[in-house]
């Protein structure tokens, strides 16, 4: 792992999104590239524009420019602050214009990892570049969790249900499960049948990265699968989840519910790594 991509927006989420991604970055001395994603001022209508003469658009749209910047220059000094505390680590920052979504989506594709946190005001305010960045990157998702972290990747829970979202999930992690002290397989009492969601066979494929793993079941179904998940992480000293995302369509997951919309709703209670 070579570099991680955090996306800043002036929002108080941003430190628990920085200081997560140096915090792996820190387990693999990979550089932390900062990116600042402000969207385009503009007056949003024709009828508005219709409507203001045109010097007092040049400067609303000035007002607005010069508001852009401070939120950057806040968001710059922030990421630098937390770079400080992390001494050896290389640190880098991108500016970007346009929408968040698709321009962290984008820029993903050339990371390693994508470290992003949630809004904590039940807004879902980071939701679409969340899917976004999952659907259209090609690279794994880290979410940052409610509590500014303090470590990350040190004890590695696995969620398993023998899925291909679960295993691109496995997939993207192995780096990380093979500097982790601990990796535990979190599997369902009573597991979908199918060869590969048997857990020791994902225990199996691991010792053959030299990955030592434990099994742990977890008696879950439904829509307390992802609270079973995330309080058995936890309560194990686990500190990263591991786990795949959308195993079903989103329009499934929106008309049924599903581990992965159930997990979104909130900042998480530790650090999550999803892959698609």
């Amino acid at each position: 792992m070579k570099k991680v991509l955090v996306p800043l927006t002036g929002r108080p989420l941003d430190r628990r999104a920085v200081t997560s991604a140096f915090l792996v970055a820190q387990r693999f001395g990979a550089q932390v590239e900062g990116l600042s994603v402000m969207p385009q001022v503009e007056i949003r209508t024709s009828i508005e524009s219709a409507a203001i003469p045109a010097a007092l658009m040049e400067q609303l749209v000035r007002i607005g420019q010069a508001d852009q910047a401070q939120v950057v220059e806040g968001a710059r000094h922030l990421f630098d602050e937390i770079a400080g505390r992390f001494a050896g680590l290389t640190a880098s920052w991108r500016q970007a214009t346009g929408p968040l979504a698709e321009t962290f989506s984008e820029e993903a594709r050339l990371a390693d990892l994508a470290v992003i946190a949630q809004a904590s005001d039940g807004t879902n305010a980071m939701g679409p570049a969340i899917e976004a960045a999952l659907f259209g990157s090609g690279r794994p998702v880290l979410l940052a969790p409610l509590a500014e972290s303090t470590s990350v990747g040190g004890a590695v829970a696995v969620a398993w249900d023998g899925g291909s979202a679960a295993a691109r999930a496995v997939g993207a992690a192995l780096p990380v499960l093979r500097r982790a002290e601990k990796v535990a397989i979190l599997s369902a009492d009573s597991p979908d049948e199918g060869r590969a969601a048997n857990p020791e066979r994902l225990s199996e494929y691991l010792a053959m990265h030299g990955i030592t793993s434990t099994v742990w079941k977890i008696p879950a179904s439904g829509h307390a699968i992802a609270k079973a998940l995330l309080g058995a992480a936890k309560d194990g000293g686990c500190d990263l989840l591991v786990m795949g995302a959308y195993g079903h369509s989103r329009v499934r997951e929106m008309v049924w519910g599903g581990v992965t919309l159930n997990v979104l709703r909130e900042p998480p209670p530790l650090p999550i790594l999803m892959a698609h």
